[in-house]
């Protein structure tokens, strides 16, 4: 019985011996992949893959020049001096506008551009004849004696003081725009520093016409009509004065300036198409640089300061360089 017993325990510990050289192979120096094959270096840990932030939004600024423009400006009534779009230089442009990143390649944003007050007529016009005609007083007697019957005649009179002004305006209407728009553009090469972009978009554009005048009526002479109160006397003019009668009833002036301003302000469409370029200077700051071409309409028109002029602006397309800051925010 004892020798079957042995008999059994050593025949278990063979069939142990058998199915464990694998894992005991594991605290070998000679074993492949074992422990100890690792030395003193530890147990190797995977290296963590770098975290990107994305941004959804962006706020940006930026300035321009316009370069070449086209259109009209249309002028009814008395012809006046116009600086008409196509000779237009260097119109500056301030923009400011805010945007989000719908996917890596594609944003859509919405931005206000300001383009200042510039002069599109300017100057003084020709002289305008004015005459003021007060009556200044009667005179008892006017004699008039009849050459074909030496019949003399006797009336009172009333004497009219005629003053001749010469009246110079000077006048200035200037131009001012603001265009709102919202914008889609797509960046190409995302992966890289350098994307170039393309874009276009449509909002409304707000056009202001601002006329300032000065007229100045100065008197240079004057001329003294009497009048008979019978009517076959006929009227005895005297000859024309140098200088004005400021005495006349009503209190004639030497000077009279008066002084005129308007200011309209209508809304049209706008759009744009335009290309460029963006350096990337940090992760969240982007270099914008492009060219963009601007169609404006608008129908807005203001009156001369001399009652008889009207200028009418029309449609303008505009070519603009433009470069700015993209910033990410948030």
């Amino acid at each position: 019985m004892r020798l079957t017993s042995a008999c059994l325990a050593i025949g278990l510990t063979g069939l142990c011996a058998a199915f464990m050289p694998a894992h005991a192979g594991d605290l070998s120096n000679g074993a492949a992949d074992g422990i100890r094959d690792y030395g003193s270096g530890g147990v190797p840990v995977p290296v963590p893959r770098e975290y990107q932030e994305t941004y959804k939004w962006y706020l940006r600024g930026d300035v321009g020049i316009g370069v070449k423009n086209a259109g009209t400006i249309s002028n009814d009534g008395l012809p006046l001096a116009i600086d008409q779009p196509g000779s237009w230089t260097e119109t500056s442009i301030l923009s400011v506008g805010f945007g989000k990143y719908i996917t890596p390649s594609l944003r859509a944003e919405f931005t206000m551009d300001y383009r200042p007050e510039r002069a599109i007529e300017t100057g003084t016009q020709s002289s305008v004849l004015v005459k003021t005609t007060n009556q200044i007083g009667t005179v008892g007697q006017v004699n008039y004696t009849d050459p074909v019957t030496g019949t003399t005649y006797s009336s009172g009179a009333n004497q009219y003081v005629n003053n001749r002004y010469i009246g110079t305006l000077n006048e200035d209407i200037k131009y001012q725009n603001t265009t709102l728009l919202m914008s889609g553009f797509y960046d190409f090469n995302r992966d890289g520093k350098v994307h170039p972009y393309i874009g276009a978009g449509a909002g409304m554009a707000l056009h202001q016409l601002n006329q300032k005048g000065t007229q100045v009526y100065e008197c240079k002479d004057s001329t003294t009509t009497t009048v008979a109160f019978l009517s076959t006397i006929p009227n005895v003019t005297s000859n024309v004065q140098p200088a004005c009668n400021t005495t006349a009833l009503g209190g004639l002036l030497q000077t009279y300036t008066y002084t005129t301003s308007a200011q309209m302000m209508g809304w049209g469409f706008a759009a744009q198409a335009s290309a460029g370029v963006s350096f990337d200077l940090s992760p969240r700051m982007h270099w914008d640089n492009g060219y963009r071409m601007m169609w404006q309409s608008g129908h807005l028109s203001v009156a001369s300061a001399n009652g008889i002029s009207t200028i009418r602006l029309n449609d303008q397309l505009n070519h603009e360089l433009r470069t700015g800051i993209r910033w990410d925010i948030w």
